[in-house]
């Protein structure tokens, strides 16, 4: 074989390796562990995949990732405090991916940022910021505040009854929410709210033409306000000293579980009211539809 005739055969093979070299810096796994302070802030982003973060009692945040597609790194940061985990794409990529699992100190704030990712997180102690685009939520709760937000995708929040500030927003997913405690502030625009506290200090929901279900207890002196333009409204709400109750609608119907009879809004107006007071009527109750139908009643 000849030098020229060995140079063309070299240039295929050449190509070839390139192209295999870039593949295997782009696809694989990765693995780091930096030091963290035990009540440090900790950032992750990441645009499609997964993030699963789980707490635990080591002073350190452990990155644990899965690379497919466009993916070029993955940067780990920690200083003063704050640990920062980004996933960055290549220029010339649209297609990467990343599945990350993050163990981070249980007492840590937490602050997650994803387009198209899933999220999850479990055991976990401190204040939780999570937002996505498209992708669900999933989260434990416990005695710090939450703020999870999304699109597109569901929110499921589980908590153990302790009282927090949660902040919980969608506009077309789902938003549930098991055992929570404390301030609630949920809205949606056309998904469903399935919502139980434990003992609620206050609540305020609003929806567009998503559906409320609320099924818990309230503690004395609490406010419940929900209003909703064409979603039903079904609240079961026990409270210690009672509540007095407001509840109208413009062409829905109401009905309660305690044999009060609504009115008509006025004589020559649409709509319907119903009021008064179960118990004490230490709380309040104020509940308001368009077009949507009210339930209401003072037991769980």
């Amino acid at each position: 074989m000849n030098m020229r005739m060995a140079c063309r055969l070299s240039m295929p093979l050449l190509l070839l390796c390139a192209s295999a070299g870039a593949a295997a810096a782009s696809e694989g796994t990765f693995e780091r562990t930096v030091p963290a302070q035990p009540r440090g802030v900790v950032e992750i982003s990441n645009v499609a995949g997964s993030i699963e973060v789980s707490g635990w009692d080591r002073q350190e945040v452990s990155v644990h990732a899965e690379l497919e597609g466009s993916v070029e790194r993955v940067d780990v940061s920690s200083d003063d405090g704050r640990t920062t985990i980004k996933v960055v794409l290549s220029h010339s990529g649209h297609h990467g991916e990343a599945k990350l699992h993050v163990q981070i100190p249980k007492d840590s704030e937490l602050d997650v940022s994803a387009v198209s990712a899933d999220i999850q997180v479990g055991g976990v102690l401190g204040v939780q910021r999570l937002n996505a685009v498209s992708g669900d939520v999933n989260a434990e709760i416990a005695a710090a505040d939450v703020d999870a937000k999304t699109v597109s995708g569901e929110l499921r929040l589980k908590g153990h009854g302790q009282a927090a500030r949660l902040h919980l927003s969608s506009v077309s997913g789902d938003v549930r929410l098991e055992h929570g405690g404390g301030d609630l502030e949920a809205g949606t625009v056309s998904g469903t709210m399935v919502l139980s506290l434990d003992a609620a200090r206050s609540v305020r929901t609003r929806s567009t033409s998503g559906d409320l279900h609320f099924n818990g207890k309230l503690a004395r002196g609490a406010t419940f306000d929900a209003s909703s333009v064409s979603g039903d409204l079904n609240v079961r709400a026990g409270a210690d000293g009672g509540y007095a109750y407001e509840v109208s609608t413009f062409s829905g119907d109401i009905s309660d579980c305690f044999d009060a009879k609504p009115e008509r809004s006025g004589k020559y107006m649409p709509g319907s009211t119903l009021q008064g007071t179960r118990g004490e009527g230490a709380g309040h109750v104020h509940l308001k539809t368009m077009s949507g139908d009210i339930q209401l009643c003072d037991r769980p």
